[in-house]
């Protein structure tokens, strides 16, 4: 029992390793799609942002002002989607802005805001990679002992409750 408990917790280090060398990797590809998403809202927000600066001095927000106000149906309507495209634009700006730091700073920063939509994104489509650099190494010993501890805790626990059942038992 013992070699193949042995064998077990290496299997576990390893899949905890090579799970670990990958978060620097995601987060990247977290980055770039976030990155990709700015890009296309600031081609969104643009045009308004040129009618902006010739007719409101820059503000957006006075040129969404004038579209609600608008005596026209048309501009009315046309308010929200600008607002949208305009609060889209400011969001991906301040999640870029935030993952501009350090891998361990990113990873803090996904913590307390990940943006689940994206976040699925990047998931399916997810392109593994081993990279051998220092957060990814760090990483991946971080992971693989996490992965350790956590399986001989739940290995101490399934055989205290085994032991426990037996000496009832008898």
């Amino acid at each position: 029992m013992t070699i193949l408990n042995h064998y077990l917790s290496m299997l576990v280090f390893a899949t905890g390793l090579l799970l670990g060398v990958q978060l620097p990797n995601w987060v990247n590809q977290y980055v770039q799609r976030i990155d990709a998403h700015f890009l296309e809202a600031q081609l969104n927000i643009t045009p308004y942002q040129k009618l902006a600066d010739e007719m409101f001095n820059g503000s957006i927000a006075a040129l969404i002002e004038r579209h609600q106000q608008s005596q026209e149906k048309l501009f009315q309507r046309e308010a929200a989607p600008i607002q949208q495209q305009f609060e889209r634009f400011n969001y991906l700006k301040q999640q870029r802005q935030l993952l501009s730091q350090s891998l361990w700073q990113q990873l803090w920063q996904l913590a307390k805001h990940i943006d689940h939509d994206i976040a699925r994104e990047t998931i399916a489509k997810y392109q593994a990679t081993i990279p051998l650099h220092q957060a990814a190494i760090l990483c991946g010993l971080i992971g693989g002992v996490l992965a350790s501890i956590l399986y001989e805790i739940l290995r101490n626990l399934l055989s205290f409750k085994w032991l426990r059942r037996r000496k009832i038992a008898a």
